[in-house]
């Protein structure tokens, strides 16, 4: 299904089999969290397999992706996660740590983290190990539908004009 390049991580590839199972694991460890339809899950992650899982299955659980960019910094990724709303957060631990030194918004109750290292807890959000917590995962137990226009993603403008504004897309 993919083949994703990272010049420190190397080359990983995924099958569609594989995917469909692991995103179902993302769906299923949203679901065992809360997030409920239309949360949204804020992803700031390098070029990694963990991107697509995490960006699919949080549709696939009927919650929004928020996809960012790695070049963004860390205010700017609380400002997007603050308007957005974000409940969850998936990024690398070491873009963690600088995140988890700034005032996050209220919304933001869960960070799912990947890669290696240490993270930094912070005590307003729950910090999960997204690797780990996606290998527990056994059994997938849910059956949520969309339709064609509810919300799937929510992209942000470049700002060129001021702040950055939000675009959602459907699942249509």
């Amino acid at each position: 299904a993919m083949i994703v390049e990272n010049d420190e991580l190397g080359t990983t590839e995924i099958t569609f089999k594989e995917l469909a199972k692991q995103t179902d694991q993302f769906a299923q460890l949203l679901l065992n969290h809360e997030f409920a339809k239309e949360d949204r899950v804020l992803i700031r992650l390098p070029n990694s397999i963990y991107y697509p899982i995490s960006f699919l299955g949080a549709m696939k659980a009927a919650c929004v992706s928020v996809p960012t960019s790695t070049l963004l910094t860390a205010e700017e990724v609380v400002y997007l996660a603050k308007d957005s709303g974000a409940k969850g957060l998936v990024t690398d631990k070491s873009m963690w740590n600088d995140l988890a030194s700034h005032e996050l918004p209220k919304s933001l109750k869960f960070v799912f983290l990947t890669g290696d290292g240490d993270a930094n807890v912070h005590q307003s959000v729950k910090v999960i190990d997204l690797e780990l917590a996606l290998a527990e995962i056994e059994t997938i137990n849910f059956k949520l539908t969309t339709k064609a226009n509810d919300p799937a993603y929510l992209v942000y403008t470049s700002g060129t004009t001021g702040y950055p504004k939000g675009v959602l897309h459907a699942h249509r």
